[in-house]
């Protein structure tokens, strides 16, 4: 076999020292390539470990919301309570100063001071004795007697502020408008 030359032995040499160079290198970037492969892996466990922290956190997050939301609608539930109370409150008050008006107001023409406040306090639906004398006693007239409110009703039918018919034994009144 014949020898190489000294210039083919010399480019096969280089030739060679490339290649160790570019096995040198590739063996470098495998190192690399390996240890992001290990990163990755060691990344896709600190993932998944900050997602089932996440996870937890959420699951802490909601149940403090739905006792908040618990204790709230409690709360809410309180205060829709002490509304109606004072709601009532108020519809009481508003009748007592209707009632109030009723009794402190001048009195009517040619009607005394209690006829004008017996008109005025009595309601205008048709009503027995019996039912107008509680609700008269119910306001604050705890002092009158039946036969006064009576009394005061026929006086009033005289003078055309209330009309009286008998059914089945009892007196009704109803209110006439003046």
């Amino acid at each position: 076999m014949p020898l190489l030359k000294d210039t083919e032995r010399e480019q096969l040499r280089q030739l060679v020292k490339a290649c160790l160079l570019e096995i040198s290198k590739l063996k470098i970037e495998l190192k690399k390539c390996q240890k992001e492969s290990s990163n990755s892996t060691t990344n896709d466990l600190k993932v998944e470990s900050l997602k089932e922290e996440l996870s937890e956190h959420i699951q802490r997050k909601d149940e403090e919301i739905q006792e908040s939301i618990k204790v709230k609608d409690e709360e809410i539930g309180l205060l829709k309570t002490m509304i109606e109370e004072m709601n009532q409150k108020i519809s009481e008050l508003e009748t007592v100063k209707i009632y109030f008006e009723a009794v402190i107001s001048p009195p009517r023409r040619n009607l005394t001071s209690f006829q004008s406040q017996i008109y005025e306090l009595l309601p205008c639906e048709e009503q027995d004795t019996v039912i107008l004398f509680s609700h008269l006693r119910s306001i604050g007239f705890k002092e009158l007697s039946h036969d006064n409110l009576e009394s005061a009703l026929k006086n009033l039918e005289r003078k055309g502020y209330f009309k009286s018919r008998v059914e089945d034994g009892k007196t009704l009144w109803k209110k006439q408008e003046k």
